[in-house]
């Protein structure tokens, strides 16, 4: 085999590989552009769903007849109350931390 068929027929499986992977970046850019089209989707699913919650919220004394959405609106409210809580705690370990800085 001469040079020029050597080098021919390493061009030629170059091309073939190169083709390859060039279907197969375009393959994954397609999906990827696909799968963040259907999270995108997801999220807004999710945003209505909140925008449901929030109008139920709201309207608590409208909803009395469904248990699951009472139970829920407990926990909401156990929930504020820990967050509450919580708060409280933070302010208090900063009066701790001034008074200490303070001493010192």
């Amino acid at each position: 085999m001469d040079k020029k068929t050597f080098f021919e027929n390493i061009r030629r499986e170059a091309n073939v590989a190169l083709t390859k992977v060039f279907d197969k970046v375009e393959e994954v850019s397609k999906t990827s552009a696909l799968k963040l089209k259907i999270t995108s989707l997801k999220s807004q699913i999710k945003n209505y769903q909140t925008e449901i919650g929030e109008i139920a919220f709201h309207n608590k004394d409208k909803f009395k007849d469904f248990p699951e959405i009472v139970n829920l609106l407990g926990k909401i409210k156990d929930i504020e109350e820990e967050i509450v809580l919580k708060e409280e705690q933070i302010a208090e370990l900063k009066e701790k931390e001034e008074a200490e800085e303070k001493e010192n």
